[in-house]
């Protein structure tokens, strides 16, 4: 019988960075430029570079780079890091961080426990407000309510919907809810309706005007009451415009939009969260309460795009390396 093989014991990185997406990468290979070589960069995820990486159209970068798409921009910032002698190591998690710095975390191949760096970037991101973050009601099918970030994972990794599954209405009109549009038709996937709380579409106007174009109802002023199913699918959507409600016909919900920091390891410690956008509290150099532990990205207030992500990872970065040195 093969014997399982035990994590390696790990030493104290110099910074330690909380991940590998645009500001986290970008952090590090700021910190190698500047001279810092013992960077370590963890990321729950199997692999690097964040949510682009699932994002297969253009316009990820701007402002820091050459605009590309999300893939491939996620693929040059992994390559920058690891070019410049960063350690990337994923499916690793942050479980808690306490004065010190001191973090504890588990994966792979760290197996659990602390560690002890003289600097933190804490640059984890975002995720989407589902369907019980929003509390709406309704049915609770198994199969058909997504997040944009779920529905791009599953058509990057080629899961299989289900057969039944059509036609989808997206709740919310941001950059990234267009977004989702482009990945569901990667799937054959039909949008047939967006709906948004506002009077407006929040993404550029001429992104409303595509997508009326191309045969999508968009329901402004309007909001979602309640999910119906028939059986394990979604049957249809209900929704209020003017105090008048009405059911969407369809097979599939996507949420979009609807930020929520990802700071759930850091409820309850010591550093401080803003209890309005629940990111972490940080001066422009992206120092936090905590000495040691700095913050970059959608951690600190959500929604920045990748480029502007990337560079506040890379001024951050230089901080630390200018605190350190």
């Amino acid at each position: 019988m093969r014997r399982k093989r035990k994590p390696a014991p790990m030493g104290d990185p110099q910074v330690l960075i909380v991940g590998a997406g645009p500001a986290g990468l970008a952090a590090a290979a700021e910190l190698a430029r500047q001279g810092i070589r013992d960077i370590l960069v963890i990321d729950r995820d199997d692999a690097a570079g964040g949510l682009p990486r699932f994002c297969a159209h253009p316009g990820f970068g701007i402002g820091y780079a050459i605009p590309r798409s999300g893939p491939r921009f996620a693929s040059l910032m992994v390559e920058a890091a690891e070019q410049a002698g960063v350690r990337l190591l994923c499916r690793t998690t942050m479980i808690s961080l306490a004065e010190g710095p001191a973090v504890t975390l588990t994966g792979p191949e760290t197996g659990y426990g602390v560690i002890r760096p003289k600097a933190v970037i804490l640059a984890a991101g975002v995720r989407e407000a589902n369907r019980g973050n929003r509390v709406i009601p309704g049915d609770r099918p198994a199969m058909g309510i997504l997040t944009t970030g779920l529905l791009q994972q599953m058509v990057a990794r080629h899961v299989a919907f289900p057969p039944y599954m059509k036609s989808l209405v997206v709740v919310g009109s941001e950059h990234v809810s267009f977004s989702a549009i482009w990945t569901a038709r990667k799937a054959e996937l039909k949008i047939i309706a967006m709906v948004e709380e506002g009077p407006r579409v929040q993404s550029f106007m001429a992104a409303g005007w595509g997508a009326r174009a191309s045969g999508i109802a968009l329901h402004l002023n309007s909001r979602v009451t309640r999910i119906n199913r028939t059986g394990d699918a979604v049957s249809g959507v209900e929704i209020e415009t003017a105090g008048q409600r009405r059911v969407l016909p369809c097979d599939g919900v996507v949420f979009t939009a609807g930020w929520i920091p990802e700071t759930a390891a850091l409820v309850g410690g010591p550093l401080v969260l803003d209890p309005a956008t629940r990111g972490i509290v940080a001066d422009e150099s992206g120092r936090t309460n905590l000495a040691g532990v700095y913050a970059a990205g959608n951690m600190r207030a959500p929604l920045k795009a990748s480029g502007a992500a990337a560079r506040q990872g890379r001024a951050v970065g230089a901080a630390v390396a200018r605190a350190l040195t």
